[in-house]
């Protein structure tokens, strides 16, 4: 038995497969402009990780960054396939949308029908795009693609239901491995497929397990099994490669340093919740939830609904409870609320339907045709500004399509914290000026330097902000140094004007904080002179002396 509305919307009764195929054709279509992305500092991390992972280099020991490993082994099979491009997570984004957009649709449609699946489908797919470049590509869209898959296996019915389970298990720990946290979803993606949601529209109000507990338990064993063996699989991967050492160092020594830090600075941490969440979700997407809640209670239909508010619940307790407040952390929040936003559209519709219908019995036409006005306005309201969105994206494609590098360089809705202009300058400089086997180190935040420029670095610190952080050991700035000294780069790149107070917890830039970093300012000064000049950049090539 499966939840419905008691009520299902007329227009469902059109083949399901229709509206998956119309929904996904448009999320295309609107995706399409992603490939314009350029390459985040994040995105950039992670594209620089896996390329050298491909190049053998061992994760943690040989490159470091403070998340679990899942992301970068994720992303070595893309930058495998496209290369050294700053296109490369923009496709990435794509093929992402597009599976998740199905998953999303199949897991709608099992409660609310087919039009409210293509709804949802189509708010999520919209506000994805419109959030950016930052989005793309992260953890968190990917840990959502795994929980939904996982919540559709066990949806699904198997001749081998413990195969199946097993299977949901492997994704799962897919999904633990992109995000520890990411274990809040899990006694949800188990349970809430087996429960029986049609007795909380009468008293008592109840809900029970569709299949016996035992059956139910025994599913629960086997996805923890296959759970269990996606976890010691890389654990033991990590303890064969070697960086068992720097694996601890990092995800049990300094991890979770950085996570508790937030909590003990960030003061009153609730209000900076409310203001986070009013600040990235906006009001109208917080309103919608409570409308989608009224309409649900008054109309009986807590029986389709519950699910959906109970992962969303999942996702949003997800989101908080990192602290840290980041726009796309709420990828794991957003997908619940653009279903709120399909269930209450088309329970609008039906609404306005039925008091057409009321006219008609009464011959009001001219009261029809006035409220059909009422509906396309609000349609009008509602739509009006994705569609200026969508243009002005596709000229910015069209664009980028004609001249891809400047596209870059005057990328219209960067971080301030990007700089595009003068990376792909020195990006350009590196590949004039230097010798495809020249190293180059980067103190600072951009690895796409060394990703698009294709110069290897000489030291693990793919960014410098362990280094220059209250929750990086200080051993790790004496580890730097012996690595510059024993293998000098030829360039050395000072990045300026990119503090991230967030996450260092101070408010000097890279080039400032060569001031409480001596050893490093006196290498630089000592061996280093200054051969190009940038608004965010300077660049120091080594000095060679004739003996």
């Amino acid at each position: 038995m499966t939840n419905r509305p008691p009520e299902p919307d007329p227009s469902s009764r059109s083949a399901p497969w229709a509206w998956r195929v119309g929904a996904l054709g448009l999320v295309f279509l609107r995706a399409l402009p992603n490939l314009r992305f350029p390459l985040g500092r994040d995105q950039a991390t992670y594209c620089q990780i896996a390329q050298q992972l491909l190049h053998g280099q061992l994760l943690y020991r040989d490159l470091w960054d403070n998340k679990p490993p899942g992301i970068f082994f994720l992303y070595a099979p893309f930058v495998k396939l496209s290369g050294p491009v700053m296109w490369c997570v923009g496709a990435m984004d794509v093929v992402w949308l597009l599976l998740f957009s199905y998953c999303l649709f199949r897991f709608v449609e099992r409660y609310l029908g087919a039009p409210a699946a293509a709804l949802a489908v189509l708010f999520n797919a919209g506000w994805h795009s419109t959030q950016g470049y930052v989005h793309g590509g992260q953890p968190e869209v990917w840990l959502m693609l795994c929980i939904f898959s996982a919540f559709l296996g066990l949806s699904l019915t198997s001749r081998y239901p413990r195969a199946r389970c097993f299977i949901v298990g492997l994704l799962l720990g897919a999904a633990f491995w992109l995000k520890y946290n990411a274990v809040i979803f899990f006694p949800f993606v188990l349970l809430v497929p087996f429960l029986d949601f049609s007795e909380l529209d009468r008293a008592p109000r109840r809900v029970k397990l569709r299949i016996p507990f035992h059956p139910w338990l025994s599913q629960a064993c086997f996805a923890g099994a296959g759970f269990m063996l996606a976890v010691s699989a890389v654990l033991s991967y990590l303890w064969l490669a070697g960086v068992w050492p720097w694996f601890w160092e990092e995800q049990f020594e300094v991890l979770p340093r950085y996570g508790a830090m937030v909590f003990a600075r960030a003061h009153p941490l609730w209000l900076i919740a409310i203001f986070q969440t009013y600040r990235h979700l906006q009001p109208w997407n917080e309103a919608v939830v409570a409308v989608a809640l009224a309409i649900a209670w008054k109309r009986r239909e807590l029986s389709a609904t519950a699910p959906i508010f109970l992962m969303g619940l999942a996702g949003y307790t997800l989101t908080a409870s990192q602290g840290r407040f980041h726009p796309y952390y709420f990828e794991t929040t957003y997908p619940f609320i653009a279903m709120c936003w399909g269930y209450v559209w088309v329970r609008t519709f039906q609404g306005f339907r039925a008091v057409s219908r009321a006219f008609a019995r009464r011959n009001w036409q001219l009261a029809r045709v006035m409220l059909w006005l009422v509906f396309a306005n609000l349609i009008y309201a509602g739509s009006i500004r994705e569609i200026f969105r969508i243009d002005e994206q596709y000229r910015s494609f069209a664009f980028w399509r004609r001249e891809p590098e400047r596209s870059y360089t005057e990328y219209l809705w960067q971080l301030e914290l990007e700089k595009f202009h003068d990376q792909m300058a020195i990006i350009d400089y590196l590949k004039t000026d230097s010798a495809p086997q020249d190293a180059v180190y980067v103190w600072g935040t951009a690895p796409a330097i060394n990703f698009l420029s294709q110069r290897r670095s000489v030291s693990r610190f793919v960014s410098n902000l362990g280094l220059i952080s209250p929750w990086g050991p200080e051993r790790w700035r004496a580890e730097l140094v012996r690595d510059l000294t024993r293998t000098p780069p030829r360039f050395i790149v000072v990045e300026r004007h990119d503090a991230i107070p967030g996450v260092s917890y101070t408010r000097r830039d890279s080039e400032e904080m060569l001031q409480s970093f001596p050893a490093l300012a006196d290498f630089l000064s000592a061996r280093y002179r200054s051969v190009r000049h940038l608004t965010d950049f300077e660049i120091y090539e080594r000095q060679v002396y004739s003996p």
